[in-house]
Order: C-alpha cells, then structure tokens, then sequence
C-alpha cells in the first residue's frame, strides 16, 4: 500500500498533527534544558523547577488552541465551552490547578518551609500543579520532627485555609518553658540560671539577636526587645516561672532539653527545688 507525501501534506489536520508534535518536542527539550540550566543554582533549583513546569504546561497548552482553532473567536469560544464543561465535571481539579498559581505568584511558600494547613504540619518538598508534598512532622508542640510520612495536600486547601509558615517569617519563632519551683526556692537566683542558660544556648548555636531582629524588620515585623523575658505567677504547686525566649522554627525542642537539662544540673547548686505539681 503506498502512501501519497503529497496527499497527506495537503491534509489540514495532518499538517496540524505535525505542527502539534514538533510543538510538544520543542517545548520539552526547552523545559529540559532550562531545569537543567536551573539546577546549577543550588538551593533555588527546585523552586525554578517548578515554575518551568507550570510555564511550559501552559504555553503549550495555548499554543496547541492556536494550532487547531484559527481565528480568536473560536478560541474563544473553545475556552468557554471547556471551562464549562470542566467546571461541571471537574470542579475539584480546576480548584487546586488554580490553588497551583496563587501558590506560585503569591509566593505562600518555598520547598523547604515549615507550614501548617488545617490539620496538616510538615516541610514543603515538592510543589505540583494539582498538590504539594509535605513531609509530616509531630503534631504536639513540644516536638517538631519529622515523623518519615509523606503526606499529599491538594493545593485548594492553601487558597481556602489560613497558611502558617514558620519559616518565611525570619526562621525563628518564640518558645516557651514552663517550671514550678517550691515557695523555699530562691526564684530570683533561678531566673537568673535561666537566662545564663538561654545566653550559653545562643553563643553555642551563633544567634546573634541584632542580625535576627534586622532580618524581622526587613519583613516589617518589630518587635520592642528579643531579649529572653522570664514571667512570674503562682501555681498550684508553688510558684511558676514561665521562660520565654527565641529559637530557630526547627529547634525548638533540642531548645527546650538544652534549657531543662542545664537547668535541672544547676538547681542543687542554687537552692531551688522543682514542685511536685508541674504546668
């Protein structure tokens, strides 16, 4: 059977099927080289990856309307129709594909931030263009490591739930300790271990609260003092000694053993003795 060059080059359609095809092959080499490109960048190349994928998926996706339908009024017409049709069939898809862009332009968070989604809590390691991948971390408070889960969050829930990132704030965040000591100790020489304690925990992890107030001033959050504050109230067991102070958004409870381990090595020494009821 013998096939006409010449007849089928004269077919519309086939004439569109290729132009379709050599489209799809141009754009992929491009995207390809352009991650490729991207990923000499380092710590910004799973960012750039993303955003040449969504790039490119949409470029194609006008380009092939183009090729098919000549003329802006039956593109026109073809985008309606199948924005009812989806709109009817699809509405979830459509909702987190529009989740994808206000994540992108909006710029709610990087791969690599910790955020919070409803019930949801983990580090951003992937972003796709109907969900983004969280790597699960405790729910309590008191731990914020990872648990090893992946968990598959569809980008809708960042349009229509409160977003809380720990990280683009300035990577630190305020963390609080709780102790209750005895109405015999001396509490004005235990906050004092205290706050020596927070002041050897800075110089070992090179926190300097200058740079770290700069860095929340950039980003228009002020804050009168970063100092370390302790609060007194009484409890039931005694009194209550409340530590308040800065850490980084992913230390906050390798903070809290290095304050409560040298605490409790210093308390003999001091004269205080912990309540048997403790908050």
């Amino acid at each position: 059977m013998n096939i006409d060059v010449t007849e089928l080059l004269n077919n519309h359609y086939f004439v569109k099927a290729l132009h379709s095809i050599a489209l799809a092959v141009i754009v992929y080499l491009l995207a390809k080289l352009a991650i490729s490109i991207a990923t000499k960048g380092g710590k910004a190349s799973s960012e750039a990856h993303f955003a040449i994928k969504y790039s490119a998926l949409c470029f194609f996706g006008i380009s092939l309307i183009f090729i098919w339908l000549e003329g802006i009024g039956p593109v026109l017409t073809a985008l309606t129709i199948v924005a009812a049709a989806l709109t009817i069939v699809a509405k979830e898809l459509i909702l987190n594909f529009l989740g994808s862009f206000v994540i992108f332009w909006r710029e709610l968070f990087a791969i690599g931030d910790r955020v919070q989604l409803g019930d949801f809590t983990g580090d951003v390691i992937d972003k796709g263009l109907f969900y983004f991948t969280l790597l699960e971390v405790g729910q309590k408070e008191s731990t914020g490591h990872s648990t090893g889960r992946l968990v598959k969050v569809p980008n809708a829930m960042a349009v229509t739930n409160p977003v809380v990132n720990a990280t683009r704030g300035a990577g630190y965040l305020w963390n609080e300790v709780r102790f209750a000591i005895t109405r015999q100790s001396d509490w004005e020489k235990a906050r004092a271990t205290l706050f020596k304690i927070v002041d050897m925990y800075y110089r070992g992890e090179s926190i300097d609260l200058n740079r770290v107030k700069h860095i929340f001033e950039k980003r228009n959050i002020f804050f009168r003092k970063l100092t370390p504050r302790a609060y007194m109230s009484i409890s039931t067991g005694g009194l209550c000694i409340t530590l308040r102070y800065l850490c980084r958004a992913r230390m906050t409870r390798e903070s809290q053993d290095f304050i409560i381990t040298n605490f409790l090595l210093e308390m003999k020494t001091i004269g205080v003795e912990l309540a048997d009821e403790q908050p």
